[in-house]
C-alpha cells in the first residue's frame, strides 16, 4: 500500500467532491505556509470538513475520508493573502497524521472512483432523473437561469453525481456519505433517495 503526504485544510462544512471547482481565500499565517508547502510539492491539497456546529477543545475532528484536489489557479495579493481555485480530483483515506502544527499533513492512500464513461443505459437514466430533480430544487431556491442551462452538461461530466452533490445543501453526515461512496450507481441511488425527499419537502 503506497501512501503519500497531503496537506489538509480544515473548514466547517466545506467539502471537495471529484470534478468540483472550489474557490478559497487564504489569509491566516499558518494557511499561507500550507499554501507555500502545496505549491512547492505538486500543488495538491485535501479539504477536511467538520460540522459547523462543532464545539470542543483543541483541533476539530478530521474525517477518515477526505476530498482532495489540485490548485489550478493562484492569485497572490500584495498583503500576503491569496485567492486560489482547487479542482477536485478524488478522495483519499487518511492513514496517519504526520503533523498538526502549524498545519495538518497526513499520509494518505488515494481511492479509485468510478467515472461516467461507457455507463449502462439504466445508469444514464438515473443520472437524467437526478438532473431533473436537481433543477427543480435549484429553481425553487431561485438559482440563475445560466446555472440551470449549464446543468445539462452534467450528462458528459466525468463525476456527474458528485457534481450534483456539490450544488445542493445536505446535512454533514449525508454529504460525507456521498463523498465516501466510490461506486457510481450506488452513489446515484443514494443521491436520488435524498433528492426525492428534498423535492417532497418543497
Amino acid at each position: 500500500m503506497s501512501t503519500f503526504p497531503l496537506p489538509l485544510f480544515p473548514l466547517p462544512d466545506v467539502f471537495l467532491f471529484p470534478g468540483m471547482f472550489l474557490p478559497l481565500h487564504i489569509f491566516e499565517p499558518r494557511y499561507r505556509m500550507m499554501l507555500d508547502f502545496c505549491m512547492e510539492n505538486g500543488g495538491e491539497l485535501g479539504m477536511a470538513p467538520y460540522p459547523k456546529n462543532w464545539i470542543g477543545a483543541g483541533a476539530p475532528p478530521i474525517p477518515e475520508i477526505v476530498g482532495y484536489g489540485h490548485i489550478i489557479q493562484k492569485e497572490s495579493l500584495p498583503d500576503g493573502r491569496s485567492n486560489i481555485i482547487l479542482e477536485g480530483i478524488g478522495t483519499a483515506e487518511i492513514v496517519s497524521l504526520d503533523s498538526t502544527e502549524p498545519f495538518y499533513i497526513a499520509q494518505i492512500v488515494r481511492r479509485e472512483h468510478e467515472r461516467n464513461k461507457n455507463v449502462s443505459e439504466s445508469l444514464k437514466e438515473k443520472i437524467e432523473e437526478l438532473l431533473v430533480l436537481t433543477k427543480r430544487i435549484l429553481l425553487a431556491e431561485g438559482a440563475e437561469e445560466d446555472l440551470i442551462l449549464k446543468m445539462n452538461q452534467i450528462l458528459v461530466h466525468p463525476f456527474p453525481v458528485d457534481f450534483i452533490a456539490s450544488l445542493i445543501y445536505f446535512d454533514f453526515k449525508t454529504k460525507q456519505t456521498i463523498l465516501e461512496t466510490t461506486h457510481l450507481e450506488t452513489k446515484a441511488d443514494l443521491l436520488k433517495t435524498i433528492l426525492l425527499g428534498l423535492n417532497l419537502s418543497e
